[in-house]
């Protein structure tokens, strides 16, 4: 797996985990830089329904979550 996705998504580790960290069509990707998704996402955290509620970087583009590193 991805180091990024390990260490800075933090997959895997519960409320810690980056809440933009999602499953695409190719694979792992980053929610955060698309808009409507990224404010569902928000909002779900503010009502407490998700667990992932970190907010881990300045967001990434997917491919770079499915390169090793």
């Amino acid at each position: 797996m991805n180091t990024h996705v390990t260490t800075v998504c933090r997959i895997g580790q519960g409320h810690a985990c980056c809440r933009y960290l999602g499953a695409g069509p190719s694979g792992l990707e980053c929610f955060k830089l698309n808009g409507p998704l990224r404010d569902a996402l928000d909002a779900r955290v503010a009502v407490g329904t998700m667990v992932a509620r970190g907010d881990n970087c300045e967001g990434r583009d997917g491919a770079a979550l499915r390169e090793p590193s």
